[in-house]
């Protein structure tokens, strides 16, 4: 009986070494979720929020927008400017956050936000 129990873990611990380092080598080449800049993936809770942290382009938005938000308002730029900028980001959120998890609607709003931004940044010489 022992020399059976010995036979057969025998066999199964080179089955489990071997499917250990499947799991591991699986884990080592699978690449990350998106992780957006403007956010805490790990807190993520609003559709919007979770799409974006589950989409690369999504993300890369999220964070060109937020670079460029934050570019102006520490720029040094006039108060009004500042004071517009961060009133257009709120107005943007709103629009983002109510997309929910449509792809194509969170573009859109990355994508007018990006262009006002852009348009700020000009003015502004930067």
């Amino acid at each position: 009986m022992a020399r059976s129990l010995r036979n057969i873990l025998a066999g199964v611990i080179p089955a489990i070494l071997i499917l250990v380092a499947a799991v591991g080598m699986t884990l080592a080449i699978t690449p990350p979720p998106a992780a957006a800049q403007s956010f805490n993936c790990a807190h993520a809770v609003l559709p919007a929020e979770i799409a974006i942290c589950g989409n690369a382009n999504l993300s890369r938005l999220d964070e060109q927008t937020t670079g460029m938000y934050f570019l102006i308002v520490g720029s040094g730029a006039p108060a009004a400017t500042v004071a517009l900028v961060k009133t257009q980001q709120g107005n943007f959120l709103q629009t983002r956050n109510a997309c929910g998890a449509g792809i194509d609607c969170l573009v859109s709003a990355y994508t007018d936000q990006i262009m006002f931004l852009k348009n700020e940044k000009s003015n502004l010489g930067l």
